[in-house]
């Protein structure tokens, strides 16, 4: 069994390489009540945490104050599944599964740049609204999301995808929550502090697809994106589609009969052989 300094320092969900070189990745902050609410910035050189974010100093008291407590005992109120490192501004993206939230900070500063949740502009602290995206109309409330990244940042707007599992922890969208899931693509316009979905996949399919936990969108360098329903059917199987710009699925495979926690938490499609390799029947 695991050691609680070894639970407390544990690299959980996702890690980047920032352009230094040193690692950032979603950790825990070393307490016996929180977990999962922290990165670190380790040095590639030395192994040593050059900087650390807590996001309870970045965020509203009544998010964490008083979050119930897990079966560990700890409160897992902010649950980070993904980070992201935004060269055009030096910034990082952050989803946050259990307040339904993804936000961009100013890597350097701390500084927020936007937040995106279901949670009513009305009940935040006046000084975080103005970071508040506004949805355009027919956008998605994102809901217990995973894999946020970046796919472009131009002009001041930039476009994202996230897969969501459109499940209401705390913030999402109660009135549809559990009846789907989906891969969603987002375009964020900067100055005017909006949001729009631009595409999306997995409504459709209806609840047999809708996943309470895990999943993973992937867009592909042909313009398709891979969707990972990791955990469907309460994750006796996971189910990983690609789809063409079009909404048409060109390929489907079904993971089911593993071992037990053995569902697909991501998936990726690589190449695999070099785009250079001819086969030759003669060699």
């Amino acid at each position: 069994m695991e050691s609680e300094v070894q639970y407390t320092t544990l690299i959980h969900h996702d890690l980047t390489r920032l352009p230094n070189g040193n690692i950032l990745a979603t950790v825990s902050d070393g307490s016996s009540r929180y977990k999962e609410d922290t990165l670190a910035e380790i040095s590639y050189k030395t192994g040593k945490v050059v900087k650390v974010i807590d996001f309870k100093r970045l965020l509203p008291k009544s998010m964490w104050k008083s979050f119930t407590k897990g079966d560990d005992g700890k409160m897992d109120w902010f649950h980070q599944n993904s980070v992201d490192y935004d060269k055009t501004d030096h910034s990082i993206l952050v989803s946050s599964r259990n307040q339904d939230l993804i936000m961009k900070l100013d890597y350097r500063t701390n500084q927020i740049k936007w937040i995106y949740s279901g949670k009513k502009s009305s009940t935040w602290p006046q000084k975080y609204r103005k970071y508040l995206l506004k949805k355009t109309k027919g956008t998605t409330t994102t809901g217990g999301q995973h894999g946020l990244y970046l796919l472009s940042h131009k002009n001041g707007k930039e476009t994202i995808i996230l897969y969501n599992n459109n499940v209401s922890v705390t913030n999402g969208d109660k009135k549809n929550s559990g009846k789907y899931s989906e891969g969603v693509i987002y375009q964020i316009n900067d100055k005017q502090k909006t949001i729009k979905q631009t595409w999306s996949y997995g409504k459709q399919l209806g609840k047999k697809n809708f996943t309470v936990v895990i999943g993973f969108a992937q867009k592909l360098a042909n313009g398709n994106v891979l969707l990972d329903f990791g955990y469907k059917n309460n994750g006796k199987e996971s189910n990983i589609i690609e789809v063409n710009s079009q909404g048409q699925q060109v390929w489907n495979a079904t993971v089911k009969n593993a071992s037990i926690k053995a569902y697909v938490y991501r998936a990726y499609r690589l190449e695999f052989y070099p785009t250079s390799y001819v086969f030759d029947v003669n060699q």
